[in-house]
C-alpha cells in the first residue's frame, strides 16, 4: 500500500518556497513525488508573469526548473529512464528560452547602475533592445504549444511515469535514509573542489557552483525529515552554503556580463567608449576580489562544520 504524504503547494504567483515539507514517514518514491509536484505547480504559477514580461517572473520560472532538474539529479537512477531523460531534455530547453532575458536585465541594471560616465547613448539603446526581444521570447515561449506538451507531460510523467513502477517497491529505502546518503555524499564531494576553489577559472568555479546549488536545493527538499541535532548541524551547514552561493552567483554573473559586453563590442555602433569598458572592468574587478574573499571563507566554514557531523 502506497504510503500518504504532505503533499506541499503554492499560491498563484507566488515565489518559490524555500523549502519542501514531507511527510516522516515517506519513502524515497512518495518524497520524489512530492517535490516535484510542488516544483511543476511553481512553473504553472509563474506564466502571467512571464506573460507580462516581469523579470521576477522570469527568474522565479528559472530556478524553479532548475530545482526540477536537480531533483532529477539527486534521485538518480530510481527515476532514470527513457522518458525521464525526454523530460530533462525538455526542462533544459525551457530554461534556455528564458536565460537571456535574465542575463540581459541584469547586465542593463549593472550598467545604469555604476552610472558609468562615458556609457554611449547608442550602447544603452541596443542593449535595451536586446533586453527587450528577449523578454518578448520568454514571453512567446509560454504560449507554445511545446510549453503547453511540456507541463501536460511532467503531470503525467510524476504521477505514471516509467520511474513510479520501480520507486514504488516495498524494499526502497525511506526518504529519511535516502536523504542521509545522498547529502553526506554530495557534501563530501563538494568540500573536495572547494579546496582548489582559488586554483579555478570561470568554467571550472561556475561547475562547482552547479553542484552547491544542486546540494543546496537537496537540503531545501529534504530539511524537514531531520530535526535535533541533525536538523541543527544541517541548517548551520546551509547557512554556510547560501553565503557560498552568493558569492559564486556574483562571481558568475560578472563572467557572463563580460561575455555579453564583448558580444555587443563587436557590434561597430553599440560598443561601450573606452573610458565606459575601463570603468565597468575596474568595478568588474573590485568586485571579484571582494566576493573570491568570502566564497573562500565559506568553503572553509563548510570543510570545519560538516554536514551530520562526519
Amino acid at each position: 500500500m502506497r504510503r500518504t504524504f504532505q503533499k506541499p503547494t503554492a499560491k498563484p504567483g507566488a515565489a518559490p518556497a524555500n523549502d519542501i515539507d514531507l511527510s516522516e514517514i515517506a519513502s524515497s518514491g512518495e518524497a520524489f513525488r512530492a517535490i516535484v509536484t510542488a516544483l511543476l505547480h511553481l512553473i504553472v504559477a509563474q506564466q502571467p508573469r512571464v506573460r507580462r514580461r516581469d523579470p521576477s517572473g522570469v527568474h522565479q520560472m528559472r530556478i524553479a526548473l532548475r530545482r526540477m532538474r536537480a531533483a532529477i539529479s539527486v534521485f538518480g537512477d530510481l527515476v532514470d529512464g527513457t522518458d525521464t531523460q525526454r523530460m530533462k531534455r525538455e526542462l533544459k530547453w525551457l530554461a534556455g528560452r528564458l536565460a537571456p532575458a535574465r542575463d540581459l536585465h541584469l547586465l542593463e541594471v549593472k550598467i545604469k547602475g555604476a552610472k558609468l560616465r562615458a556609457a554611449s547613448p547608442t550602447f544603452l539603446k541596443r542593449l535595451g533592445a536586446d533586453r527587450g526581444a528577449a523578454f518578448d521570447s520568454a514571453r512567446a515561449t509560454v504560449d507554445l504549444q511545446r510549453f503547453r506538451k511540456l507541463l501536460a507531460d511532467l503531470e503525467h510523467w510524476i504521477e505514471a511515469g516509467e520511474w513510479t513502477k520501480r520507486a514504488d517497491a516495498d524494499d526502497r529505502p525511506s526518504a529519511e535514509v535516502f536523504a542521509r546518503k545522498v547529502l553526506t555524499r554530495r557534501a563530501r564531494k563538494l568540500n573536495k573542489r572547494l579546496a582548489k576553489l582559488e586554483q579555478l577559472d570561470d568554467e571550472e568555479r561556475h561547475r562547482v557552483r552547479i553542484a552547491a546549488k544542486k546540494l543546496n536545493y537537496a537540503i531545501g527538499f529534504f530539511e524537514s525529515l531531520f530535526d535535533g541535532k541533525a536538523g541543527k548541524r544541517l541548517k548551520r551547514f546551509r547557512k554556510h552554503l547560501k553565503k557560498l552561493l552568493d558569492a559564486l552567483g556574483a562571481l558568475n554573473d560578472v563572467a557572463v556580463h563580460r561575455k555579453l559586453a564583448g558580444k555587443f563590442a563587436r557590434r561597430a555602433q553599440a560598443k561601450l567608449d573606452p573610458d565606459a569598458a575601463r570603468q565597468l572592468a575596474d568595478l568588474d574587478d573590485a568586485e571579484i576580489r571582494r566576493q573570491m574573499k568570502t566564497a573562500i571563507k565559506a568553503a572553509g566554514k563548510l570543510a570545519e562544520d560538516p554536514l551530520f557531523g562526519d
